[in-house]
């Protein structure tokens, strides 16, 4: 009679060590399955910031190139007027040194002389500034505009460069954390994940210039 009662102890003691392995192993693959879980919303998480910072670095790029052609065809032009002013001025002094001339007493001729001064002149003061923006000022004041619109698209474009490299690696850390099960490199990509974002958000707005 003790031998049964002993046995069926013994086995109400396995039983019991048995649904606690159990619970345990559940309570195991519930963590496992949570931690997958949370990792795989954060690579989510990261692929949709890098996919909307890729998006913003290839509009950056774009202006970038648009900016630097346009100041450079703003210049040319800017050059252009230039040499057309100097070569009115020489008429100038041509034209004056004419007039100038005591030969030169035909009142036909010098009206015509006259004439074509006023109107070398005239050109030469449109050549400097035009209520259209085709004067140097204007072309000048442009270009610079335009150089400032590059050098500030080239500071997004190193911004965004930036966070598009943090993210990457963030995913591939992540990726291997999730597949390992190593959660330290889960919360690094955690990290770096969180810095290329502000980073992203920062190449958008440019709040913090960063020596990049």
């Amino acid at each position: 009679m003790m031998h049964v009662k002993q046995t069926e102890i013994k086995k109400t003691m396995e039983i019991n060590e048995i649904a606690e392995t159990i619970a345990e192993r559940e309570a195991k693959d519930e963590r496992e399955d949570g931690f997958r879980r949370r990792t795989a919303l954060l690579i989510s998480a990261l692929a949709m910031v890098l996919a909307i910072t890729a998006l913003g670095a290839n509009k950056t790029a774009k202006e970038l190139i648009g900016s630097a052609i346009s100041a450079s065809d703003t210049w040319a032009y800017y050059q252009a007027k230039g040499i057309r002013q100097s070569a009115t001025n020489l008429a100038i002094d041509e034209v004056e040194t004419q007039l100038a001339d005591p030969a030169v007493t035909s009142p036909e001729v010098r009206k015509l002389l006259e004439t074509r001064l006023s109107r070398y002149r005239e050109a030469v003061r449109h050549y400097d500034t035009e209520s259209d923006g085709s004067g140097r000022k204007e072309l000048a004041a442009k270009a610079r505009m335009l150089e400032h619109e590059r050098e500030t698209a080239e500071v997004r474009e190193a911004h965004f460069a930036f966070a598009e490299g943090l993210l990457q690696i963030a995913i591939v850390l992540a990726s291997a954390g999730v597949t390992t099960g190593a959660r330290f490199l889960v919360k690094a990509a955690g990290a770096l994940g969180g810095l290329g974002t502000l980073l992203s958000i920062d190449a958008f707005t440019l709040l913090v210039v960063l020596p990049l």
